[in-house]
C-alpha cells in the first residue's frame, strides 16, 4: 500500500457483467461523467514517488487491447474530512479509443466512491492505469495459486518469495495461532507480483532463496539455492 491512499480494494471480489454487455446488439453504455471524484495520474505519482508507486511501462499502457484487465486509483474530489479519500479499482477494458484513451467496466464494488456501481463505463487514458492484470499467456506460473506470507509484507516493501517473508520479522514475529495470529496470511501469485512486480522473474525460475537489490529494481538468486 503506497503513502497518501490508505484504502485499496484489490482484493474485492469481481462482479460478472451483466449479459447486455456482451450483447454485440446492445446499445453500448456511455461513460460516467466524473462527479465527485477523478483518476489519479499514476505517471506523475510514479515519477514522485518511483521507488513506492511502480506502473506498467508506457508501451504496456498504450497498447492494451479488449479484455485487459487495468488498476485504476479513484480519488474523491474534493476530498472528505476523514476517512480514506481514494481507492484503486479493477477496470476491464472495453475499447481503445485514438490517443491512449480507453473505455472499460468497472469491475469493483466500490466503498469510498460510493456513487460509482460495478459495471460501470469508466472513461480513462494511458496515464491513469496503475498497474495491468498479467494474462494467462505471458507467465508460465498459475497466477491463482496462494502463497503463505508475512504479514509484515502489508507494510515493508521488502523480498518475498514461496516461503515469504520481509526478512526483518523479531524472533517472535511468527506466532503459533493460539490467539488467532499467526503472522502470515494467504495471497495469491498475482496479487503479489501487482504489488511486487519484479516478481514475476521469480515465479517463472522456480524454487530459490533471492533478494532484491534496490539498484537493479529486481531479484538476484543466491548462490546454492
Amino acid at each position: 500500500m503506497n503513502p497518501g491512499f490508505p484504502y485499496d480494494t484489490d482484493r474485492v471480489k469481481t462482479t460478472k457483467h451483466p449479459d447486455s454487455m456482451n450483447d454485440a446488439a446492445a446499445t453500448p453504455a456511455s461513460p460516467i461523467i466524473p462527479a465527485d471524484w477523478g483518476l489519479l495520474d499514476a505517471e506523475a505519482q510514479h515519477e514522485a514517488f518511483p521507488d513506492t508507486f511502480p506502473i506498467p511501462t508506457p508501451e504496456e499502457r498504450q497498447t492494451l487491447r479488449a479484455g485487459d484487465m487495468v488498476k485504476l486509483v479513484f480519488v474523491l474530489d474534493p476530498p472528505p474530512a476523514s476517512g480514506p479519500n481514494a481507492e484503486r479499482m479493477w477496470v476491464e477494458v472495453r475499447s481503445a479509443l485514438p490517443e491512449q484513451a480507453y473505455e472499460g467496466w468497472l469491475t469493483n464494488r466500490p466503498k469510498v466512491i460510493t456513487s460509482l456501481e460495478p459495471s460501470s463505463v469508466i472513461a480513462f487514458e494511458a496515464k491513469h492505469v496503475a498497474g495491468i492484470a498479467l494474462r494467462k499467456d505471458e507467465v508460465t506460473f498459475d497466477v491463482k495459486l496462494r502463497a503463505v506470507v508475512s504479514t509484515r509484507l502489508r507494510d515493508v516493501p521488502g523480498p518475498p518469495g514461496w516461503s515469504i517473508t520481509a526478512g526483518d520479522e523479531p524472533a517472535d514475529f511468527f506466532g503459533d495461532g493460539e490467539e488467532g495470529d499467526t503472522g502470515t496470511e494467504a495471497m495469491a501469485l498475482g496479487e503479489l507480483v501487482q504489488r511486487f512486480p519484479a516478481l514475476v522473474e521469480v515465479f517463472q525460475a522456480g524454487e530459490g532463496e533471492w533478494v532484491y537489490r534496490p539498484d537493479h529494481r529486481r531479484y538476484v538468486r543466491l548462490k546454492n539455492t
